[in-house]
């Protein structure tokens, strides 16, 4: 499945990322999510084809996959609303979610490092690369 959802990634990306050219640059707005998504799904398929050979296991439990589903809700969510409520607000409600959901309690860790990690990232894209975000 994440193969398939990285392979439609790559597919939508052109139509997806806006990318303001002043010149001829190797390097664009779309040159880091394009390496990303290819990695993601090189390593899927190997995962799936080491998987294929031992089928013996069980792919997860239903707790396991139910916090996928919630994650994949999230991030669902944030980039339906990130339009509306902006990049900073939805990176930080997609990461602290995830960490709450994936078991940590700790409110530093939940609430404070995606907060300055989403900070970071909005202000270096921003003011740093000149990378226009919602």
């Amino acid at each position: 499945m994440l193969a398939v959802f990285a392979g439609l990634g790559l597919c939508m990306l052109d139509s997806q990322v806006q990318v303001f050219s002043f010149g001829d640059s190797s390097f664009d707005a779309r040159f880091f999510p394009r390496i990303v998504l290819v990695l993601i799904l090189v390593l899927a398929l190997l995962s799936g084809i080491a998987r294929a050979k031992k089928m013996d296991e069980p792919i997860g439990s239903l707790v396991g996959w139910g916090r996928v589903f919630l994650v994949v809700g999230v991030i669902s969510l944030a980039l339906w609303f990130m339009p509306s409520v902006g990049f900073l607000l939805s990176a930080f409600v997609v990461a602290s979610v995830t960490a709450f959901i994936l078991g940590e309690r700790d409110i530093k860790l939940y609430v404070g490092l995606p907060l300055l990690i989403a900070a970071i990232v909005t202000f270096g894209a921003q003011y740093g690369l000149t990378i226009p975000l919602p």
